[in-house]
């Protein structure tokens, strides 16, 4: 995407990726705002890690809870390194060189830096590159690392278009519009040591990519403590106000469909035949999936059908965010 030099261009809050747009988005950040950043994966809701006021007003926003601790994006290694100890620059410039700018998220422990509201008192950082010229050209007007968690109210699906940023959090942010997220799922989360990797949440660099670039043991994180390390973990995440029902079977699912008493939408990696003609029928992929939740519920659907098969059951990050957002419903995989 080629940033202009044109005029700033606004439309309800969303303004066009402009040099004068990143600026003004800039500014708002120094002097203690947030802004809707576009990255890869999902949308980030942005503020300066030295503003306290911008990192408190992201919490208000999302309604997230302070224990729940923030990723931090950075425009260099070097600003990485910044907020980390120094014990551990090695082993992230490894990484670096391997994935960044990309979707792979390094928790590591924190320099004196990193404010508590970021850390949530842990004692360890969460940073990461973005892969996105928009959110980059953004941090480096800064001057300084953002802190950006999904621009969206806690517990719905993270938003992959700046619109969607827009009806969750209204218009009380400006939101630079990056187009739709190519990735289309929250970046992997490894807790780093030198010897230890270990994932806290599956997303775009599997873990066997890991153990081949890294050379060392690479764990996948259960216990309460490991996932607490991590944004996205511990509490209710990627949901749409209806149910969601994980089928493993076109038959399971075919019939659950015919069955059903209310409007349905249907999930799957191919076209399924033989559905009800009320059924919505949508493709599954990374890089929809959040987007289809969020359609089911402006449809006003009563439920989603997901067809999860031996080949989406291998897709670890998708699985996570399925499982996630079927979690209220008492039928699941």
């Amino acid at each position: 995407m080629r940033l202009s030099n044109s005029l700033p261009v606004l439309l309800h809050m969303i303004c066009a990726p402009t040099t004068d747009n990143i600026e003004r988005c800039a500014k708002v950040l120094r002097d203690g705002g947030v802004v809707g950043m576009p990255t890869e994966t999902v949308y980030g809701l942005a503020a300066s890690i030295h503003s306290e006021e911008g990192l408190a007003r992201i919490f208000a926003l999302k309604g997230r809870p302070a224990d729940n601790p923030l990723i931090v994006h950075v425009a260099s290694v070097d600003e990485a390194c910044s907020l980390t100890d120094a014990e551990h620059h090695e082993v992230l410039r490894k990484v670096a060189a391997a994935w960044w700018p990309g979707p792979l998220t390094c928790v590591v422990p924190a320099s004196a830096a990193v404010s508590m509201r970021v850390t949530a008192g842990l004692g360890t950082v969460a940073v990461r590159m973005p892969d996105h010229p928009v959110a980059l050209a953004l941090i480096q007007a800064v001057g300084s690392p953002v802190a950006a968690p999904s621009a969206n109210r806690s517990g719905r699906p993270s938003p992959t278009t700046a619109q969607h940023v827009i009806d969750d959090l209204g218009n009380d942010v400006d939101v630079l519009d990056g187009g739709p997220c190519n990735v289309g799922v929250e970046s992997t989360v490894v807790r780093l040591s030198s010897e230890h990797c270990t994932v806290l949440r599956p997303g775009g660099v599997s873990s066997d990519e890991l153990q081949r670039v890294l050379g060392m043991p690479v764990e996948i994180a259960s216990g309460a403590e490991d996932l607490r390390a991590s944004p996205g973990t511990r509490y209710r995440h990627y949901a749409p106000s209806c149910s969601v029902v994980l089928c493993s079977t076109e038959d399971e699912l075919r019939a659950m469909a015919v069955a059903a008493e209310t409007s349905l939408m249907v999930l799957a990696t191919h076209a399924i035949a033989d559905l009800p003609e009320c059924v919505v029928s949508a493709l599954l992929s990374e890089a929809t999936l959040y987007a289809e939740l969020r359609r089911a519920d402006d449809l006003q659907l009563g439920g989603i059908l997901v067809l999860c098969d031996h080949t989406v059951q291998g897709r670890d990050a998708l699985m996570n965010r399925l499982r996630k957002a079927a979690s209220a419903s008492e039928e699941h995989l």
